[in-house]
C-alpha cells in the first residue's frame, strides 16, 4: 500500500468518478482505476460500487475512507511541526469551544497565543457540545471545550473547570432571598435548552432526584438567548455563569439549593497526535482556566444578583 492509493481512494469518494479524480490528480482515467484496483486486491475488498452515475463506497470503502483520510491528516500536521520548528511558517490550529465559554475564552485565548506562539495561526469553531465532540471524534476539530457529562469512549475527557449553575427569573418574580429550590423555578415554567443537550441533562437529572416534573415551556437551541427570553417573562431558567450576559436587565439571578457545579471539560480524540500548534493551544486553554491572577479569575466578571 503506498500513499499514491490513498490518494486515489481520496479523490474518487470526493469527485464521486474515477473520471473526475483523474482531473483533479492530473492523470489518466485507467491509472485511477489501477490504483484502486491493487488496494482493493490487496484488502481483499471491494471498496466502490461503480454505475453509469459515478462511483460509491461500500461499506468497507467507507472503513478505508476514514483511516485515508486520518493518515492525510497526520501527514499535514508532521508538515506543519517541521515547518514551524524551523521557522518556516505558521502551523495550523483547530478549536471548538461551547458558546457560554466562547465570550470570555476566546479573546484571551487569541491575546496569550500572540505573545506566547504567534506563529499558531487559530481556526475557532462555536457550537453545541455534541456536535463538538463529533467534530473532534472524526478529526476535523483536534480539540474542544464541551461541557460535561461527554460519554464517548474514543475521546478523551479533561475536566477543566467548574462554575456555579444560577436560577434566572424574570425581575417581576417573586423569589425567596438566598438560594433558590429547583421547583420554585419551575413553578414559573422553565426555558432550556432540548433534551440531550449536556446543561439540559443536568437539570433533568438534579430535577429526577428531587422528584420534580419539570414545566419546560420553552425549549432553545442556544444556550445565550434564553436569559432575553427569560428578561422578556417567557419563564425562569438555569444557566452557568458564564451564560450571563454582562448588564442583563429585567432578570433576577439567585443561587440554586441542592444543585452541582457544571463542569467543562478539554476533549481531544482518543487517537490523534496533537501538533504543536494543537499544544500550544492546549498550554493557552489551561492556563487560562487555571485559579490564580493569572488564570480564569482574571478574565471572568461577577454576576450581579438581586
Amino acid at each position: 500500500m503506498e500513499l499514491r492509493h490513498l490518494d486515489a481512494v481520496l479523490a474518487v469518494a470526493d469527485e464521486g468518478s474515477f473520471t473526475a479524480a483523474a482531473d483533479v490528480l492530473s492523470t489518466v482515467q485507467s491509472n485511477v482505476s489501477e490504483q484502486v484496483r491493487q488496494l482493493e486486491a490487496e484488502l481483499g475488498a471491494e471498496l466502490f460500487v461503480r454505475s453509469r452515475r459515478g462511483a460509491r463506497p461500500t461499506d468497507c470503502g467507507e472503513v478505508v475512507l476514514e483511516r485515508a483520510r486520518r493518515i492525510r491528516r497526520e501527514l499535514e500536521a508532521l508538515r506543519a511541526d517541521l515547518s514551524m520548528l524551523q521557522g518556516l511558517e505558521v502551523g495550523d490550529a483547530g478549536f471548538g469551544v461551547v458558546g457560554t465559554a466562547s465570550r470570555w475564552l476566546v479573546p484571551e485565548l487569541v491575546a496569550d497565543l500572540r505573545t506566547r506562539a504567534p506563529g499558531v495561526h487559530l481556526r475557532v469553531v462555536e457550537g453545541a457540545s455534541e456536535r463538538l465532540v463529533a467534530d473532534v471524534r472524526a478529526g476535523d476539530l483536534s480539540q474542544a471545550i464541551v461541557t460535561e457529562p461527554v460519554e464517548d469512549r474514543h475521546v478523551v475527557v479533561e475536566t477543566v473547570l467548574e462554575e456555579e449553575l444560577l436560577g434566572v427569573a424574570p425581575a417581576t418574580a417573586r423569589l425567596p432571598r438566598g438560594p433558590v429550590r429547583l421547583d420554585a423555578l419551575n413553578a414559573l415554567g422553565l426555558v432550556l435548552p432540548p433534551s440531550g443537550n449536556p446543561l439540559r441533562q443536568e437539570v433533568d437529572a438534579a430535577a429526577s432526584a428531587q422528584g420534580i416534573e419539570l414545566d419546560v415551556t420553552v425549549e432553545v437551541e442556544g444556550i445565550r438567548l434564553i436569559a432575553d427570553l427569560v428578561a422578556s417573562g417567557a419563564g425562569a431558567s438555569v444557566l452557568p455563569e458564564t451564560a450571563l450576559p454582562t448588564g442583563l436587565s429585567g432578570v433576577r439571578v439567585r443561587p440554586i439549593a441542592g444543585l452541582p457545579p457544571r463542569r467543562l471539560a478539554l476533549v481531544h480524540a482518543r487517537d490523534t497526535y496533537l501538533s504543536i500548534a494543537d499544544r500550544a493551544v492546549r498550554d493557552s486553554v489551561l492556563r487560562l482556566v487555571a485559579p490564580g491572577p493569572r488564570g480564569r479569575a482574571s478574565v471572568s466578571r461577577p454576576v450581579a444578583r438581586s
